[in-house]
């Protein structure tokens, strides 16, 4: 709700503002109605009229550009102003796509409309506006073709699973696999999932490239079971809170994984906390047919988001992923090693198996199975690597 110092009001006939004045902010009518007039050889003529809950002046809000039209109250009039710090705070978070696209469809407005009378001077603020539209419009045009590629990719097979072992840390033994994507771009050269994977996800082309990736991980699933003698093997593959959604997403894994002959049991999704945050209560409906399905479920990042015991004791997590932040510096700091020690207890005590992410070196490995954790996953291990090279690292004759 706005306060009273968030409101303006206007008696009739009062100016609110007139055409040439800057255009600072946007205006939503409380109460009352508000006359609308524009410039006409000398005079002023009256085009229209705006009621409660009307919003008014918002385009020279946006583009910069001194209003085009003059409006005054009409009777007693309340509004709350919009200010255009505001609305700049809420588009520099918004998608720079949508943001160039607003822009031009402002510009051609104005054009329809006659535009302003005279170009404004160029100021120090004027010519950073324009830096920053050819920013904006490189920034967007990149994002589209990143996008028509990703589309592309698919149709053409770009993208690769390379698999990361995780292992007992016991005995050192292979008990899974990540599955982690890379995009085999035609003239970049291989890209990582954190320069593509975010726009994937703002478009919701992560749903078909999620699926993708659980289909390969699946169809690849009788290769990567030879290197493991692990009583319950699986294979790992990340789910996006765009995905959990989905509704349909259980369903395409059930079929994904009759398709493939695989043990749902084979199976683990890992998630972060994100979609527990923003959509909990669909998160929750999902994960638990996807349990019903037989698949497991793994909490990934742990200890990085918005880590709480609410999560942990409502949601069907089996395994709870350390993040590699935690591990790397557990050996020198006693925050840190006291951060991995509490949380495998408290996995232990929700009945969680744990994995350590980032275990880089043998002392690491040790340290970690004195504190009792059951999984590790790093280059201690392993690097990711392609199907194809993993008979030459792991396969045992």
């Amino acid at each position: 709700m706005f306060d009273e110092l968030d409101r303006e009001v206007f008696a009739a006939g009062e100016l609110i503002f007139e055409a040439g004045d800057a255009g600072d902010c946007a205006y939503l009518i409380e109460a009352g109605s508000v006359e609308i007039f524009i410039p006409d050889q000398g005079a002023e003529r009256k085009v229209s009229s705006m009621a409660k809950g009307e919003m008014f002046g918002e385009i020279a809000l946006i583009d910069h550009q001194p209003r085009t039209a003059t409006v005054r109250a009409a009777e007693k009039t309340v509004l709350v102003p919009v200010r255009r710090k505001l609305l700049d705070g809420l588009l520099e978070k918004s998608d720079p796509i949508l943001r160039h696209l607003l822009l031009v469809i402002l510009e051609r407005f104005r054009s329809k409309q006659g535009g302003a009378a005279k170009p404004a001077p160029e100021t120090e603020d004027s010519l950073a506006q324009t830096a920053n539209r050819s920013n904006l419009k490189g920034t967007a045009t990149q994002n589209l073709s990143l996008a028509h590629g990703i589309t592309r990719a698919l149709a053409r097979d770009e993208f690769e699973l390379y698999y990361q072992p995780i292992c007992n840390l016991a005995d050192g033994n292979i008990a899974g696999f990540e599955a982690l994507i890379r995009w085999h771009h035609p003239t970049d050269g291989v890209i990582q999932p954190m320069d593509f994977l975010w726009l994937a996800e703002q478009t919701g082309l992560i749903r078909e490239l999620g699926l993708w990736t659980i289909e390969r991980a699946c169809r690849d699933w009788p290769v990567l079971r030879q290197y493991s003698d692990f009583r319950l093997p699986f294979v790992s593959v990340n789910l996006s809170p765009n995905q959990l959604t989905c509704e349909s997403l259980v369903d395409d894994v059930k079929a994904i994984i009759a398709r493939h002959n695989m043990l749902p049991t084979e199976l683990k999704l890992e998630l972060t906390e994100t979609v527990m945050v923003e959509h909990p209560d669909m998160a929750l409906r999902i994960l638990d047919r996807l349990i019903e399905l037989g698949s497991s479920l793994a909490l990934d990042d742990y200890g990085t988001g918005h880590s709480g015991l609410n999560h942990l004791q409502r949601y069907p997590i089996g395994t709870l992923k350390i993040d590699r932040a935690f591990i790397e510096p557990m050996m020198n700091s006693a925050q840190s090693l006291e951060i991995v020690r509490s949380s495998i207890d408290l996995a232990h005590s929700l009945g969680m198996n744990v994995v350590a992410e980032g275990v880089e070196t043998g002392l690491t490995r040790k340290k970690l199975l004195q504190l009792g954790c059951d999984f590790g996953q790093g280059w201690h291990f392993g690097k990711p690597a392609a199907l194809r090279d993993l008979a030459a690292i792991y396969l045992k004759i």
